[in-house]
């Protein structure tokens, strides 16, 4: 095995399991025998499960985010028809609806708790408020929606999404992820142009 192999699996398999389980929750011996090295190989990379989870943070849940959470405009596609086509995509991806927002999860449970976390993770969050500001500040511009605050209508977005699918299991379900996503579209529809 590859030292970078081993790194690599040292990532995945926390970012896996820390996402079932929160960073209280995983331990580092299921790390380790989720990701098959030894303890040793983890103390060559990272040196504690803080400075691992760091890294999934920053090189697991946000680049995952990015991907998962693209609201640029495909040819032809207006703002309101790339938000079906994002919220579709969430409502149907059935571990986020099990088990919330890796990145809202460890923000919650973390940040309040280590100033470490708390500069990585709030970073993570500003990063996304700002990209879907920009793609509605590029609405505003194409004329679909009249001009308002893009930030404060993120920031809306993003929380009031974080939140919903970060409910239990017990309240969390592809309907009502639905019924939220409604609101936010006719939240968005009262800018539209």
């Amino acid at each position: 095995m590859k030292r970078q192999d081993s790194r690599a699996r040292l990532l995945d398999a926390a970012f896996a399991e820390v996402y079932k389980n929160g960073y209280h929750g995983t331990g580092t011996a299921v790390i380790l025998k989720a990701a098959g090295v030894p303890k040793g190989s983890m103390y060559h990379f990272f040196a504690s499960k803080k400075d691992l989870i760091l890294a999934v943070s920053q090189e697991r849940i946000v680049p995952k985010m990015d991907d998962f959470f693209d609201f640029s405009r495909l040819p032809g596609e207006n703002i309101f028809q790339t938000f079906e086509r994002v919220f579709s995509k969430m409502q149907n991806h059935g571990a986020l609806i099990a088990n919330g927002c890796p990145l809202h999860r460890l923000l919650v449970e973390m940040a309040p708790l280590d100033p470490d976390f708390e500069t990585v993770l709030t970073k993570a969050y500003h990063h996304f408020i700002d990209k879907l500001s920009l793609a509605l500040e590029a609405a505003v511009a194409d004329g679909e929606l009249v001009a308002f605050d893009t930030k404060a209508f993120a920031r809306f977005f993003i929380t009031s999404t974080w939140g919903e699918i970060s409910l239990p299991p017990s309240l969390s379900s592809k309907e009502s992820f639905g019924h939220h996503t409604q609101y936010l579209t006719i939240a968005l529809e009262h800018y539209r142009k």
